[in-house]
């Protein structure tokens, strides 16, 4: 997988105007939301499909602007009989560009929530490569057509405000969002202009209109933005400024609470102490979406966060589980523990 040409000095960027447009609005936003410094290294997540490798292309030309170095990270779920094939062109390319290069192989089992738990083993995998290369940050080719899609999937499934908020800019392990102003055909014009489109993986699961994101973004989505122009950027900007909220409430909610959570990452658990904590519903769901959050699983669904209500008022002598979360009585408060989504518990 020899690209063309490598976007590797300045004199080497494109003069068209929709690509410059596109590094100056990544270049903005690194800086404005402080995802990364000069001097950093970054951890680019590259699937080999067009999004990533766009995202690749783009931080190369960056680099001289934004002071950083890259590594790459390739995350194999080995879950299509192309992924071994996938991971040695993603490999290719980055030893190319010189780059330091990580193919994290996983092991899934087939069966219920597969996706989910691909997503869950692939963030685990970044976190543990970003240690291993010294990075500050691992970004991911999230953008504007993820944001929309995302946003219209919770809202039709009547999610609560931090699912809503969707993909987020930063998210506590460390992953960052650089691209989430650009849209699906501005990082797929990096990867052509870079060379590297042709050879780009085309996942068929994303084409596959068995899963509902793919319905969302070949027909929902296409016909909103016939009646309505501008509705995938407006829902975009919703996401967004839901997800600003979502960081004040977040950011209120370690005021507030501050040492009364205690963590415990070898467990990946939390404790928090309510000792003295007039606890309405409200609050308590602000909280269990924050614990929820910290420890890196999915925002729970309303139900779920109600369930955990009623467990709260019922005297907290049993178990709750939850999608993702079991909770259980510790001392004046309560713990908090991830689980695997594959792991048997009652229904939410």
């Amino acid at each position: 997988m020899e690209p063309d040409r490598t976007p590797a000095t300045p004199a080497d960027l494109p003069h068209a105007r929709p690509l410059r447009q596109s590094l100056d609005m990544v270049r903005r936003a690194v800086r404005s939301h402080g995802l990364w410094h000069p001097g950093d290294r970054v951890l680019v997540a590259c699937s080999g499909g067009p999004d990533s490798m766009g995202l690749l292309a783009l931080l190369v030309a960056l680099q001289p602007s934004l002071g950083h170095t890259l590594a790459v990270a390739h995350v194999d779920h080995g879950l299509r009989p192309e992924s071994g094939a996938v991971a040695a062109q993603v490999r290719l390319l980055a030893e190319s560009l010189a780059l330091p290069v990580a193919v994290v192989r996983v092991v899934l089992t087939p069966g219920a929530q597969v996706e989910a738990r691909a997503r869950d083993e692939r963030y685990r995998a970044l976190a543990r490569v970003r240690g291993d290369l010294g990075c500050a940050c691992a970004a991911t080719a999230h953008h504007t057509d993820d944001l929309a899609e995302t946003l219209l999937l919770r809202m039709a499934r009547g999610a609560g405000p931090d699912a809503l908020a969707g993909i987020r800019r930063m998210r506590e392990d460390g992953v960052v969002r650089p691209a989430l102003d650009l849209d699906r055909s501005q990082l797929a014009a990096w990867a052509r202009w870079a060379g590297w489109l042709a050879t780009a993986d085309l996942d068929p699961m994303n084409r596959d209109a068995r899963h509902a994101r793919t319905r969302v973004r070949s027909d929902a989505l296409p016909a909103l933005e016939r009646a309505l122009p501008g509705a995938v950027r407006g829902l975009a900007r919703t996401a967004d400024a839901l997800a600003q909220h979502d960081g004040a409430l977040d950011g209120w909610i370690r005021l507030a609470l501050g040492t009364r959570i205690v963590e415990d990452p070898a467990h990946r658990s939390m404790v928090v102490d309510l000792a003295g904590v007039a606890l309405d519903r409200p609050c308590a769901l602000a909280l269990v979406r924050h614990l929820a959050s910290r420890l890196g699983t999915a925002a729970p669904s309303l139900r779920a966060l109600d369930n955990v209500w009623r467990w709260h008022q019922r005297g907290r002598r049993t178990p709750c589980y939850v999608h993702g979360l079991l909770v259980t009585t510790a001392g004046t408060g309560w713990r908090i523990v991830a689980r695997d989504v594959a792991d048997p518990a009652p229904a939410d």
